[in-house]
């Protein structure tokens, strides 16, 4: 007689959900458990950018490739000032300082003014009557005089502001014309002439790339603005942004230096301008020098 079978274990749809239950919270588990996070050590992340949005007055047949504003209108910027800035309005009115208390011809009049009513007590009906009916007159005096000052000294302040912003006027007309050079640069002549500088610049600071930052492998970047003049001497160096490091910053000037004298301006470009901006991203990485468009 042959043996009977061990019966085979049956396996239910329900022990297979749990056994892949029990694999997915094992697969999360690990998951979960086995990954983390730490912040980023890429310190050169540069933040997102962003544009403000004013009221333009005026418009430019050019187009501007990268605005600092948002506007109705095209504007390209120019003058002479060390930073971008808003436009407002020439003058502005006083404001009033408050303070406690009479001032001198106040305090003189109500003095006037008490010795004058101590006096009525002392007199007749008809005396009264005279007294206060010239005092009247005197009043009526006083106002008609103390309007005619204000009003001369009212037109004396319109006439002084006119004249202030007259001589604005003029010294905004007479100011040098300026351009703003950057990579962006699409007028033919101005795009060749800051392929020349920066061609120069950059062979100057590869030559004379700076010893201790080569030593020490610092790497920075800066932002700095050179003003060039139809010669193409270098009137003004500022640096906009720094790099953190004084040993790069300094190298950045120091390279402009040794840089000079760049080209004149073609004379198709001293038609248009007096003076160029240059503005340009200096970039020291890995011992090379090169440098990036100031606005991007």
């Amino acid at each position: 007689m042959a043996p009977t079978p061990a019966p085979r274990p049956r396996i239910t749809a329900s022990d297979r959900l749990g056994f892949t239950l029990f694999l997915a919270l094992m697969l999360h588990a690990i998951v979960v458990l086995g990954v983390g996070f730490r912040p980023s050590d890429d310190a050169s992340a540069e933040a997102l950018p962003s544009l403000e949005i004013i009221l333009a007055n005026a418009q430019s047949f050019d187009t501007v490739e990268n605005p600092d504003y948002l506007a109705q209108l095209d504007q390209a910027g120019g003058g002479q000032a060390d930073a971008r800035a808003r436009p407002g309005a020439p003058v502005s009115s006083p404001t009033p300082v408050e303070q406690q208390g009479l001032s001198d011809q106040d305090r003189i009049e109500m003095q006037k003014q008490q010795l004058r009513l101590s006096q009525l007590y002392f007199l007749t009906q008809s005396e009264a009557d005279e007294r206060i009916a010239r005092r009247e007159q005197r009043r009526s005096d006083d106002s008609a005089a103390r309007d005619a000052n204000e009003f001369e000294q009212r037109e004396s302040k319109i006439a002084r502001l006119q004249a202030e912003i007259r001589q604005m006027t003029i010294d905004y007309a007479k100011r040098p014309k300026t351009i703003t050079l950057t990579a962006s640069t699409r007028k033919a002549i101005e795009a060749s002439y800051l392929a020349s500088w920066v061609q120069r610049v950059e062979h100057t600071g590869n030559l004379n790339y700076p010893h201790e930052a080569r030593i020490k492998n610092l790497d920075g970047r800066l932002r700095m603005s050179v003003w060039l003049n139809a010669a193409g001497e270098v009137l003004e160096m500022e640096i906009t942004s720094s790099s953190g490091q004084s040993v790069l910053d300094e190298a950045a000037k120091r390279i402009l230096r040794l840089a000079q004298p760049f080209a004149p301006f073609p004379e198709e470009l001293k038609e248009r301008a007096d003076q160029i901006v240059i503005i340009r991203t200096w970039d020291f990485k890995s011992n090379r020098f090169a440098t990036k468009s100031g606005v991007s």
